[in-house]
């Protein structure tokens, strides 16, 4: 970096670097403790940025050594016994949410131990010597490994105590893994994962960071459909009866119809009749809650957390005061909530328009949406 501090302490936007890595981190749901390797000359300032978040995450210390394999056995031997499943990762890369940690925590179990994120390569490889290229790589098989890197804790901890390891081939933590023949696992990296190690990455996170000009963003959503009594009745993701259900191309869903049109109009996408057109046969009859899974996929990766959700659904028939709690269930597991996050409302239209004569149902819905990087 040509920096005359260590580059997790540089500052940009008021924030060392290491403070936005800890702030995704600190989102995480699974996660039980967090073990920081350090200089053991720097460690008090990395102590300052941790005490400056609040978290029921718990922070134990661990001393650096002179290879990176040497930092993560210090680091493993930190570990409280009762840790199941571990996983390493960069403080160098900052802008990975903590719903990416717990899904390479939900990914491993005894069948698959091991599991890293990686992206393919999109670049056309050149094997060079002296400067010069020897032959171009087939690179339809080679991935880009990232962090964070996950592995039963008990495995790695054998690994660890019971050989040395040559550094110069260590690159990371699967590099171990492949050597002593563990399956790895990949899942799906992000170009947004990259880890700052040269200028150039640093100047293009302070810009990203730089232009994240609305951390708020607030957005509504509308849907109206007719009652079809053919079909079955959908609500807030869940079957309300079998039969006077709603018209439509999907499953008619019309309260996370409207859900996903104030997600995807906080973010700044177009509405959801340009993401699932009734014109693609794929999505006949689709369920709601998955087409809402994608629209949540879309807005963690446009770089934003869902604060709250407000709806009503307006509707003369049926009385949806039992279902609410189900609904409200339905939605939150789907998107990683909390369920004081969403809220539902149900009221008539007092008889009044085409709600009023029964002819079908609406829903209107309110978001607030946060930037990951604040």
């Amino acid at each position: 970096m040509g920096s005359s501090v260590n580059k997790l302490l540089m500052e940009t936007n008021g924030h060392p670097l290491i403070w936005y890595t800890l702030h995704n981190i600190f989102n995480s749901r699974q996660l039980d403790e967090l073990i920081i390797v350090t200089r053991k000359e720097e460690r008090q300032l990395f102590i300052k940025i941790v005490n400056s978040f609040h978290t029921n995450i718990s922070v134990k210390w661990a001393d650096g050594g002179n290879t990176r394999s040497d930092s993560v056995k210090n680091g493993i031997l930190q570990v409280s016994n009762f840790s199941k499943i571990l996983l390493i990762h960069d403080g160098a890369r900052p802008l990975i949410e903590g719903q990416a940690f717990d899904k390479i925590y939900e990914y491993i179990d005894e069948r698959h131990p091991a599991v890293i994120y990686a992206l393919p390569s999109t670049d056309t490889l050149k094997s060079v010597r002296q400067n010069f290229i020897k032959n171009t790589v087939d690179r339809s098989k080679l991935y880009r490994a990232q962090t964070p890197q996950g592995i039963l804790t008990k495995l790695y901890k054998e690994i660890l105590l019971k050989k040395e390891f040559d550094s110069s081939l260590v690159t990371d933590d699967s590099s171990i893994w492949e050597e002593e023949n563990i399956q790895v696992g990949v899942l799906k990296g992000s170009e947004k994962y990259f880890k700052i190690t040269t200028c150039e990455d640093w100047r293009r996170f302070k810009t990203m960071i730089k232009n994240n000009h609305f951390p708020i963003r607030i957005g509504q959503g509308y849907d109206i459909h007719r009652f079809d009594k053919s079909k079955p009745l959908y609500l807030g993701g869940i079957k309300i009866s079998d039969k006077n259900g709603l018209l439509g191309h999907s499953d008619a869903d019309v309260l996370i119809h409207a859900v996903m049109d104030a997600l995807l109009g906080a973010a700044g996408f177009p509405d959801i009749g340009h993401i699932f057109p009734d014109t693609d046969p794929i999505y006949k009859n689709a369920c709601s809650l998955n087409l809402l899974e994608k629209v949540r996929d879309m807005i963690t990766e446009a770089g934003y957390h869902i604060g709250n959700i407000d709806t009503t659904v307006l509707a003369e028939k049926p009385k949806l005061a039992g279902y609410i709690e189900k609904m409200k269930e339905a939605m939150v597991g789907v998107l990683n909530l909390d369920l004081e996050q969403v809220n539902i409302k149900a009221t008539t239209n007092e008889k009044i328009g085409a709600i009023g004569r029964q002819e079908g149902i609406a829903a209107m819905a309110s978001v607030i949406l946060y930037g990951r990087n604040i």
